[in-house]
């Protein structure tokens, strides 16, 4: 019964975390769901919606994880009434920068981060001081769109290409050896 209330009250908060309107909120508001969503990111994701967790009966977080597994990736019967589960791969949490001006190199960045299956957010930083700022300092650079993932500046798309070529943005997001 308590895990049941335990997943519905992730879905809840996942849902406001993830379905907010954040053209609406004011501008301190939408920075701490900002700060939410990347706290559950780099905690692993224990606010997930209710598609990502496992069914009542197989515990998605109750600390019987594999070692090496995704943090509440639902484990697996060999019972054939269990429905095939697909476990995502662990994903560093991926942010591009964007200052509202060079829409063709953000569109190149976005199809690069498609291409090798990277879920990333958007962040318009043309009206926030802070944000620009802050990713300018960390980046070492004033040209935008600049991409960073697990908190740690990747660069622009001069730098993702590179790192792409090199094979180490598939590495460094996925938290691959």
């Amino acid at each position: 019964m308590l895990n049941g209330l335990k997943e519905q009250l992730r879905a809840f908060a996942h849902r406001k975390l993830d379905g907010t309107d954040r053209k609406k909120l004011h501008p301190v508001a939408l920075h701490a769901l900002n700060f939410a969503s990347i706290v559950n990111e780099l905690a692993g994701r224990p606010i997930r919606g209710a598609d990502e967790v496992g069914s009542p009966a197989t515990p998605a977080s109750s600390g019987s994880d594999a070692p090496g597994s995704a943090p509440g990736a639902a484990s697996q019967t060999a019972g054939a009434a269990a429905p095939a589960v697909v476990v995502p791969r662990a994903q560093a949490p991926v942010v591009v920068y964007f200052d509202g001006k060079d829409h063709r190199t953000r569109a190149k960045v976005e199809e690069l981060l498609r291409a090798r299956d990277i879920a990333f957010k958007v962040l318009d930083v043309t009206d926030d001081e802070a944000e620009r700022s802050w990713v300018t300092v960390a980046a070492k650079s004033t040209t935008f769109p600049i991409v960073v993932g697990a908190g740690v500046p990747l660069g622009g798309l001069p730098e993702l290409t590179q790192l792409d070529l090199e094979g180490e943005l598939v590495r460094r997001v996925f938290h691959l050896q």
